[in-house]
């Protein structure tokens, strides 16, 4: 009980989930994974915004049915494990689950890019994002991360704009970049 009200969460990591919550979408019901013949077949549902069963039982669809053409369901801010067609998740547990997932996802971020921590506030959540968004893969990113290490912000950009990675993450690979680029957090998403 002291420590947790002497905790205070840095600010890197403040940043980082709110950036990861509009990156990623919240929903706080369960909805099919937007790739599977479910989800596909009825695209224009309010998947994830409210129950399930209630579009399920409009469409005539079964539980059975649902189970095998929507999975892995997915809820929260696309957590999948565990997750039922049933399943509700408020937007606090959510945001507890996600800080631990990020946590999780340091490691190779440690690996990677030895003393990340040390970075300015722009640049560690620009490294974070993507360790949390590329898991293991951030690897394959030495020169980049190398770069940034660095201090050279715009040639990392640079070349994380010619990635694959850039071209399959869209807008999250714009602001990312941007950010290094101008060594600032647009003042439209800075929350700290």
């Amino acid at each position: 009980l002291i420590m947790a009200s002497i905790y205070k969460t840095p600010d890197w990591m403040t940043q980082t989930l709110a950036d990861l919550v509009r990156h990623e979408g919240f929903r706080e019901w369960a909805y099919p994974d937007p790739l599977s013949s479910l989800f596909k077949k009825y695209k224009k549902e309010r998947w994830g915004f409210v129950p399930a069963m209630s579009i399920l039982e409009k469409l005539g669809v079964s539980l059975s049915e649902a189970d095998k053409t929507g999975a892995p369901w997915t809820i929260g801010i696309g957590f999948t494990k565990g997750v039922t067609v049933n399943s509700q998740m408020k937007l606090n547990v959510a945001m507890h689950k996600l800080e631990g997932i990020v946590l999780d996802h340091l490691p190779v971020l440690d690996k990677v890019l030895p003393g990340w921590q040390n970075l300015p506030l722009f640049a560690k959540t620009v490294v974070v994002n993507m360790a949390f968004n590329m898991g293991s893969r951030l690897l394959q990113f030495k020169n980049s991360m190398s770069l940034i290490g660095q201090g050279n912000y715009k040639q990392a950009a640079s070349n994380l704009r010619k990635s694959a990675w850039a071209k399959q993450v869209g807008q999250r690979a714009v602001e990312l970049t941007a950010r290094l680029e101008r060594q600032a957090i647009d003042p439209k998403h800075r929350v700290v």
